[in-house]
């Protein structure tokens, strides 16, 4: 189980990378990326699907599909790499960032280094996948720091690209 617990809620998704151990089956440690289908290989039980299911839930569902070939399976998942966002613009640190659980518009600025001088605050865009098409949503991140609007600190998706462009004055 993992010790935070930003991350005990974590959902699994795609580009997720875990590592399962089974205790006293060290040929069945590994790590398994989450494929775009939402699915991990595992010895013995052939392909998983995980997406949408938290550590804890990963783990009960490998160590009932376990029982029927080792006698009580003891499972540990651990994250070990998010699926990520991308930062873009005018932040001091562009580039793109591990998906933790709960990351919102905000603290994904805040990872990437802050706004530089010349940032628009207030025209922030988080360009997102959703249904297969593209969505583009505005955020006055600006609001959210000046007036204390934390409604309008929305959360972040895996794949999303946020992106700061210049001010215009």
């Amino acid at each position: 189980m993992t010790g935070s617990a930003q991350t005990q809620d974590y959902k699994l998704g795609p580009d997720d990378v875990v590592k399962i151990s089974v205790y006293r089956e060290e040929d069945l440690e590994r790590f398994a990326r989450v494929s775009l289908d939402g699915y991990i290989s595992f010895p013995l039980l052939d392909r998983v699907k995980v997406e949408g299911l938290t550590v804890s839930e990963l783990e009960k569902e490998l160590t009932n599909g376990l029982k029927e070939y080792i006698k009580q399976p003891q499972v540990t998942v651990f994250i070990t790499e998010y699926s990520t966002i991308t930062v873009s613009g005018q932040v001091e640190n562009p580039g793109a960032y591990q998906l933790k659980g709960g990351l919102t518009v905000m603290e994904a600025i805040s990872l990437a280094g802050g706004f530089t001088k010349i940032a628009g605050r207030n025209d922030v865009k988080i360009m997102r996948m959703e249904n297969g098409e593209k969505k583009m949503i505005r955020v006055k991140v600006g609001d959210i720091g000046n007036q204390g609007d934390i409604s309008k600190d929305i959360p972040l998706k895996r794949g999303d690209v946020v992106f700061i462009p210049e001010s215009l004055f």
